[in-house]
């Protein structure tokens, strides 16, 4: 029975101390960028569509960088900072994002990082909306 005690002990402070640390992420979503991507498996048969788009769906706001789908996380609130917040967050791209998720053990997109902001510059200060990383089982 002791050994049990001690197997337990043991293997929670290993997995304890395996545990990745989460970051938060900022990736800018510029809504008046007027660039251009295909969706789609191919430029052949994919539609052409705005870089970044927002769309209102079922009561939810979601954010579409290209393909990838991003949902208003509702838990948090959405803060408007000054324009010089911008100096003191590091700002993402999709590709660095997709980068560190590869290399991650976690299997849903949303759960590779601790936060997902949305940052949006309008006029003089800027949005940071709560996301969530949309996955294909929550994207329909």
């Amino acid at each position: 029975m002791k050994n049990i005690i001690c197997l337990f002990v043991c293997l929670f402070v290993y997995n304890l101390h395996s545990q990745e640390k989460k970051e938060t992420v900022f990736l800018l979503f510029d809504s008046n960028n007027k660039k251009t991507c295909s969706t789609g498996e191919s430029t052949k048969y994919g539609e052409i569509v705005n870089k970044y788009r927002k769309e209102e769906r079922k009561n939810r706001t979601i954010f579409y960088i290209c393909e990838e789908a991003f949902v208003l996380d509702k838990r948090d609130k959405i803060d408007t900072c000054n324009i010089k917040y911008l100096r003191k967050i590091k700002l993402e791209t999709l590709q660095t994002i997709e980068s560190k998720r590869g290399v991650s053990k976690y299997a849903f997109k949303n759960s590779i990082f601790e936060k997902i902001y949305l940052i949006e510059k309008q006029n003089n200060k800027i949005i940071k909306y709560p996301v969530i990383w949309n996955t294909d089982l929550i994207q329909k």
